[in-house]
């Protein structure tokens, strides 16, 4: 591979003294505890866009040690032979010598050298031709990452801003779009989109609906098949039936038109025109509205026949709502039945309801059937009979994919970035579970959980047992800070742990479209509020992993302490707030009743987090006995 060993010590010379990787690892211990937000960030970036973000310090990985409490590495670890490793190399050297040219050669390629080549680039030079290049190489190689939208906006906004300065038009003008809703990139399309009526349709696809209306008004131009869906998301309801009815002379017999119209009559509270507007629909298009109109007149049995006819889940949830609100359980059972049936997200919901309300009507043999038709694998089969016995299979052959190799032996010269990168490319062309799992669990080693959990399910959805892949599918992330925390707030790490696997997916960057931020998506104003309350004035970053897994694990420690050990109503108000939870529980409906609370949570991520965290914390015991300790 090497032309002789002088040029292999040249290189590895290179290596130990290249300015990023100076440092010796750090303990593990206090990784866990202090990794700061740019760590966490790289990591992100990294499936989308880590074109910007220094190497930062991360825990070492051993061959096969996924929780090593201090991992080590030989000083003097072999280069793995192969291509990779030989392009590796390559890149250090010609990074070393600031040759951008070589590194655009390189980041030709499509794999993790290609990708830290592009970098590179980045970081080298301020050529406008050479950096789109590797910007665009860095958009053809990036890893898919759905919850980094954030991070796929700045990137798309550097790509637009690089490819404008070039003349590339085309080019930014796509990735302005990927941009949106930032301000900055629908200021750019302005410039570089003539067309009013592509501006605004754009600007309707991204929601920004007041600027959509804004954009054609400045042009003067008038599109109501743009406008009526902006002006109705904007809550004008009459302006919006304006536009629809636009529409509607300009295209007659426009279903979705027609459709629009009729809701913008029922947010007029045009009953009248309304019920018009949805019976003339087709298919069954209108049965919702007129089942909303009928319940509105108090027609129960209209109400009932169109909520039906309109063969949705949640449609038929609704019904059950008002059926029982209307003293008519019996009615409201052969709904729940009918959705028990279903493979929507009420099924189970709804079996365990009709067992309740059959169980009340003293229907035995009803209850029974509907009993039955519970999910065995469901929250309300654990409520009722227990956490299953969990069962794994330690049959998974023990590989050391050449990935490993060539990441350990980055890893001993201190450049763990391009060490994670190596394995997170390496994990994502992976085919067998063995080597998938091996890959995940030295990414692991690393403080990455995200990735390797993605991976592993994919293999449990298709039905493995293997102990190995369910402890990547469902990691013990980033342990000593957890267990450190749990046990201060007297929290079980298995519960803290099912939190930040609903809540972010082990995905650090990770922000909700309500705000949300971090591992543990914490409001800004719970963040202050959390602040406050612990007497810290220094953790002002909602990002940084040690500041918010720690918060997290106080704010269930908190609503532990606030229902007085009822790990139920605190799961559930760590969705949706103490205060909802707390009142909807002692409410004259509920009475404290849990089985009431199950149905009467209004809103139905709520009920599927109180669920989903519930059942994921018995598989975390099951699966970490020996870390799961508060």
């Amino acid at each position: 591979m090497y032309a002789n060993l002088h040029t292999t010590v040249h290189i590895l010379m290179c290596l130990a003294t290249w300015p990023h990787a100076m440092q010796a690892p750090p303990d593990r211990r206090k990784v866990n505890a202090m990794r700061t937000r740019a760590s966490a960030l790289s990591l992100a970036m990294l499936t989308v866009t880590s074109w910007s973000i220094a190497n930062q310090d991360a825990p070492v990985p051993t061959m096969n040690g996924v929780h090593r409490s201090q991992a080590t590495v030989e000083a003097n670890v072999a280069p793995p032979a192969g291509n990779l490793t030989e392009r590796v190399t390559t890149r250090f050297a010609s990074r070393q010598a600031n040759d951008v040219g070589r590194l655009l050669q390189l980041a030709q390629g499509d794999d993790a050298a290609a990708y830290l080549a592009a970098r590179d680039v980045l970081t080298l030079t301020t050529n406008d031709d050479a950096r789109l290049d590797a910007l665009l190489r860095i958009q053809a190689l990036q890893i898919e990452e759905p919850l980094a939208r954030a991070s796929q906006r700045r990137f798309h906004l550097e790509l637009g801003r690089t490819a404008e300065r070039v003349g590339r038009l085309d080019v930014a003008t796509t990735a302005y779009t990927r941009a949106l809703p930032e301000g900055e990139a629908a200021d750019a399309l302005d410039r570089l989109v003539a067309d009013p009526y592509e501006r605004a349709r754009t600007f309707l696809d991204a929601r920004m609906y007041q600027r959509t209306i804004d954009t054609l008004s400045t042009a003067g131009a008038s599109a109501p098949s743009i406008e009526g869906p902006a002006l109705r998301r904007l809550g004008r309801h009459d302006d919006a039936r304006q536009a629809y009815q636009r529409w509607l002379d300009m295209s007659p017999g426009n279903v979705t038109a027609q459709e629009g119209l009729a809701w913008s009559f029922w947010f007029l509270g045009d009953l009248d025109a309304a019920q018009q507007a949805f019976a003339a629909l087709p298919d069954n298009r209108g049965a919702y509205g007129l089942g909303l109109i009928a319940n509105r007149r108090g027609d129960i049995a209209a109400t009932e026949r169109h909520l039906l006819n309109s063969n949705s889940a949640s449609h038929w949830w609704l019904l059950t709502s008002i059926l029982e609100r209307n003293n008519l359980p019996r009615r409201a059972l052969d709904v729940y039945l009918r959705l028990a049936t279903g493979g929507s997200a009420y099924a189970d919901d709804a079996a365990y309801r009709a067992a309740v309300l059959a169980r009340t009507l003293g229907d035995e043999d009803l209850e029974a059937r509907a009993r039955n038709l519970i999910p065995k694998d469901s929250f309300f089969y654990v409520k009722d009979h227990g956490a299953a016995s969990l069962s794994f299979d330690d049959q998974l052959p023990q590989v050391t994919p050449t990935a490993v190799q060539t990441a350990h032996w980055l890893a001993s010269f201190g450049d763990l970035e391009a060490a994670r990168t190596i394995l997170l490319f390496a994990l994502r062309d992976a085919t067998s579970e063995a080597e998938t799992v091996a890959i995940g669990e030295a990414l692991n080693a690393y403080g990455e959980y995200r990735q390797p959990q993605r991976a592993a399910a994919r293999f449990i959805e298709n039905g493995s047992r293997e102990r190995r892949t369910w402890r990547l599918a469902y990691p013990a992330a980033w342990p000593t800070l957890v267990q450190t925390a749990a046990a201060t707030e007297g929290v079980e790490p298995a519960l803290a742990w099912s939190i930040m696997r609903r809540e972010s997916a082990f995905f650090p960057e990770a922000i909700s479209r309500s705000g949300a931020q971090g591992l543990m998506q914490i409001m800004p104003a719970t963040w202050d509020w959390l602040a406050e309350i612990q007497n810290v004035t220094t953790a002002d970053d909602a990002f940084d992993i040690a500041n918010n897994v720690t918060f997290g694990i106080h704010y269930l420690g908190y609503l532990d302490n606030y229902f007085d050990g009822d790990e139920e109503l605190a799961i559930a108000s760590y969705n949706r707030g103490q205060g909802y939870i707390g009142r909807l529980f002692e409410s004259g409906d509920i009475a404290q009743d849990k089985s009431e609370l199950y149905r009467w949570i209004d809103a139905l991520e709520t009920r599927e987090y109180l669920q989903n965290v519930w059942v994921t914390r018995d598989i975390y015991r099951a699966l970490w006995p020996d870390l799961n300790r508060p």
